[in-house]
């Protein structure tokens, strides 16, 4: 019988191999399959004694290591959905994702105790799980009221009966960059999971002998397969920080020591890896899987690793958080010279339909651009608190000569269907972008902006570039009177951002220009700022 749920695939595939097999590990620690089992159960008897369970939501707040992930799968084995903070963003903007979700625990670490006090104010959560001393538990001076507990001391729970995870039980909320300036949450199911899971499973036959890299945060979508696909088949997995993740050389040499198989991470990652040098020394001898999604890959630089790994099966992964992965692509083993186009986003997933409609409304053919929509088991449930938003996103097949049931996504991504079936990604028909692989509401970058006192307008512009995808300016007007300077501002925004979404670079403008219909005219804007940026790079 296939497993129901996300933590049953993982405890299943753990009873076929053994138990002092090597689950996960990293730089610091390792964990067994036998250990990852018992350990997630210790959490999920923590949590279910303190009434968390079906539909509940528990925060996760840790940096990447072992021990999270036995807080991810115990939060799942307690029938509650995990919702992954990002360790690095301000406490502030993780604070609102608990203020939206209504966290019923929070599962934190010793790098989160300076902020947690102010963090929980007027929070209920019902049990709160903290992975340090107790000493410094007990120096960080929680509110007394909390129903705290040591992370030593949950996974070292005898393990009790657990409720039944349906698979359509909520799993995880993914939060990502909203245009209304507020963090969006990606409701997934089990079912939702398992189907994208299985497919990854199936489709590139992954089995225990793979190792597996983990370079993507928990809290990014890229993380899926990564957890599930390769735990969920008795494989290992290489848990790579965020520290490590930036060290390109270390980051070659990792996957030549440890033998790795499969590797998923953004293109501008593995750009650095091949502007190191070792790739194309010494190639990667193990590896048979290199999965990349999250930007576009520029195509010299995609060239050079095919070149650099011919036995490697290089594959573009293509879909939102929404979707999880809708589309893929299978590297040709050479890329044309001539070539300067990026390479396409493939075919629809086996599991998964997608089609292309015009304004109009109508199915496009072959050479006809329009929007790429997705249905099938990979699809969110909806958006966390936001059913406004879930209705005009997850509507009715809109095919008017379709009799096909089921929800469909617009995915919002202007494509083109090519005479061999696959679609050209044309761009964003809307302020959405993508740098470094993370997928960024520019919407939400303004907003911070706007919010600072001497800020009358803002506006964030995405200039292209080949390494990163787009490199994040802003341009702003002051109100009257006011003279902001842009270090401080980039210091507001470093208050309620990720790093990945601080502006580089801010100017201070009289005004905005506009178009004939009276809206800013944010195509001059990059023009001038892409003349800006290439002119002080020839100095």
């Amino acid at each position: 019988m296939k497993a129901q749920s996300l933590w049953g695939l993982v405890r299943d595939a753990a009873g076929r191999v053994p138990s002092s097999k090597t689950a996960i590990w990293n730089a610091d620690a390792s964990c067994t399959y036998g250990e990852l089992i018992s350990r997630a159960q210790g959490i999920a008897a923590s949590l279910h004694e303190a009434g968390v369970g079906r539909g509940d939501r528990v925060g996760i707040w840790k940096d990447k290591t072992p021990n999270c992930v036995q807080a991810i799968l115990g939060t799942m084995a307690a029938g509650a959905a995990y919702v992954p903070l990002d360790p690095r963003a301000p406490w502030r903007r993780c604070r609102t994702i608990a203020e939206d979700c209504g966290f019923a625990a929070i599962i934190a670490d010793q790098p989160r105790l300076a902020s947690l006090g102010e963090f929980l104010q007027g929070l209920s959560p019902r049990k709160v799980i903290v992975e340090a001393a107790e000493d410094a538990i007990t120096a960080a001076h929680l509110p007394p009221d909390l129903a705290l507990e040591s992370f030593a001391s949950a996974v070292a729970r005898k393990s009790i009966p657990l409720p039944e995870v349906h698979p359509e039980d909520l799993a995880y909320i993914l939060y990502t960059s909203g245009s209304t300036g507020t963090p969006k949450g990606v409701i997934h199911t089990h079912l939702s999971g398992l189907a994208f899971t299985n497919w990854v499973q199936d489709r590139f036959a992954i089995t225990p002998d793979d190792i597996f890299s983990s370079h993507a945060p928990f809290h990014f979508d890229l993380s899926i397969s990564d957890l599930y696909a390769s735990l969920g088949s008795g494989a290992s997995l290489r848990l790579i920080s965020s520290l490590e993740g930036m060290l390109a050389a270390h980051l070659v040499k990792l996957i030549t020591e440890t033998k790795m198989t499969v590797w998923y991470s953004v293109p501008s990652i593995l750009v650095s890896m091949l502007n190191a040098g070792e790739i194309e020394k010494q190639g990667l001898p193990t590896l048979r899987i290199l999965f990349f999604a999250g930007e576009v890959f520029p195509t010299p630089q995609l060239r050079r690793l095919r070149r650099a790994l011919p036995n490697v099966g290089l594959f573009n992964l293509f879909g939102p958080t929404e979707t999880n992965v809708c589309t893929y692509y299978e590297v040709p083993p050479t890329i044309p010279e001539d070539r300067t186009a990026p390479i396409s986003i493939g075919k629809a997933c086996e599991h998964m339909e997608t089609f292309v409609l015009n304004d109009a409304g109508e199915v496009v053919g072959e050479g006809a651009e329009g929007v790429l929509w997705a249905k099938g088991g990979n699809l969110m449930s909806g958006y966390w608190n936001d059913p406004k938003r879930t209705a005009a996103t997850l509507v009715p097949d809109p095919r008017k000569d379709s009799n096909a049931n089921g929800l469909a996504y617009c995915t919002g991504d202007f494509v083109k269907l090519q005479p061999d079936g696959n679609y050209e990604f044309l761009g964003r028909r809307d302020h959405m972008v993508k740098s470094r692989g993370f997928r960024i509401e520019l919407g939400e970058i303004e907003s911070v902006l706007s919010g600072h006192p001497e800020i009358l307008e803002a506006i964030a512009v995405p200039v292209p570039d080949p390494e990163v995808g787009n490199r994040i300016v802003a341009s702003v007007v002051a109100r009257a009177g006011q003279k902001p300077d842009p270090n401080q501002l980039r210091a507001h925004c470093s208050r309620f951002l990720p790093t990945y979404m601080v502006p580089e670079q801010i100017e201070i403008r009289e005004s905005m220009a506009l178009t004939s219909t009276g809206k800013t005219d944010r195509q001059l804007l990059l023009r001038e700022w892409q003349s800006r940026v290439a002119t002080a790079a020839a100095k």
